[in-house]
């Protein structure tokens, strides 16, 4: 069944085709997808598709490629997205057979897709590209009462919120935009402290662009204070259905303090109270680590599985850039690194 599809781009209105999705979530709008392609050095794009059994609509960053003057690769942005479907499953196959065709006409040369966890969307797109399964990830279920919620908070996570709150850490939402220059630079500490890839050192105005409000996101950041000192934060997305711990951010001497077991809570009971179906936490960096941990003390285990899509659309031109970088670096085919020519080391 073939249908119509509408190419996005930048200078496009976006909203006229969001607004025919009661699904979308915050990693939709072009306001987050511009934010995230100036990170990666890309574009903003997206496509519409429709046919007489449903549509589809799925943004992503397009970048060049450096070691092939024109051409191209595509990547959803920071966070979770991929297609999303709003009618019949057989939609699927038509799309994205017109859209890959549109790829390869284009030369873009990869696509890869991280896939939201709670919309589950990978599962209708592993009919038509690999699915990897990648970690686990976990959620607060907010249509349980506050009290039920945390009710379920493991022991030692309680016994640190009332720590926090015996040594007089509060709590709360900043309204002051200085906060965010403070977040800001406690965010960077604790990327060192974490050893994190260049990558997550976002600049300086993307805190502030991240503040902004979008059809279909509202932003919201949390601040732990001690002796009127901010000692850590959290920006939290709030959509239409849920809510999304984004960035955290912690001073390392008050870590005694339990200031992120405060946020935490603080950060449940503002999601509780604006209605939303779950708050997801994400996951680690690794399957089971300390990071994925302390976020299930606040979730009672409710995990999703997270996936990755990755597609080749051209081999030849693919398989001639990783050559090239496998000859620069020490390293084989057989790696797990995705777009394979994009590998530093």
């Amino acid at each position: 069944m073939s249908g119509k599809m509408v190419k996005l781009s930048v200078h496009d209105n976006w909203n006229t085709y969001i607004e025919k999705f009661p699904k979308l979530d915050v990693y939709y709008s072009k306001e987050y997808v511009q934010l995230f392609a100036d990170v990666e050095e890309g574009v903003p794009e997206a496509v519409y598709y429709e046919n007489k059994d449903g549509k589809v609509f799925y943004p992503f960053i397009k970048r060049k490629i450096p070691l092939k003057e024109g051409y191209y690769d595509i990547v959803t942005p920071y966070g979770y997205g991929g297609p999303v479907l709003d009618g019949d499953r057989s939609v699927i196959t038509p799309f994205y057979s017109q859209f890959k065709r549109d790829c390869i006409d284009h030369n873009i040369i990869t696509e890869t897709i991280r896939f939201h966890p709670l919309l589950k969307n990978h599962e209708y797109m592993k009919d038509v590209m690999t699915v990897d399964y990648i970690r686990k990830t976990t959620a607060v279920n907010l249509t349980l009462s506050l009290e039920e919620i945390r009710k379920n908070y493991a022991s030692n996570n309680k016994r640190n919120i009332k720590k926090a709150n015996k040594e007089g850490v509060q709590a709360l939402v900043s309204k002051n935009k200085d906060d965010i220059e403070v977040f800001r630079d406690l965010y960077y500490e604790t990327m060192d402290r974490n050893n994190a890839s260049s990558y997550y050192y976002f600049d300086k105005s993307y805190f502030y662009r991240q503040m902004d409000e979008t059809m279909l996101s509202k932003t919201y950041l949390l601040i732990a204070k001690y002796k009127e000192q901010i000692i850590a934060g959290i920006i939290l997305l709030i959509g239409k259905d849920y809510a999304h711990y984004h960035l955290g951010a912690s001073k390392t001497e008050y870590l005694p303090l339990r200031p992120n077991n405060l946020l935490f809570d603080a950060m449940v009971e503002l999601s509780k109270s604006l209605g939303l179906k779950a708050l997801h936490l994400g996951g680690g960096y690794q399957e089971n680590d300390s990071l994925f941990k302390f976020k299930s003390l606040f979730t009672n285990n409710n995990h999703f599985n997270y996936y990755i899509g990755k597609n080749i659309l051209n081999d030849k031109i693919y398989h001639e850039l990783s050559q090239s970088v496998m000859n620069h670096f020490s390293f084989n085919s057989s790696s797990d690194f995705f777009p394979l020519y994009r590998r530093k080391n």
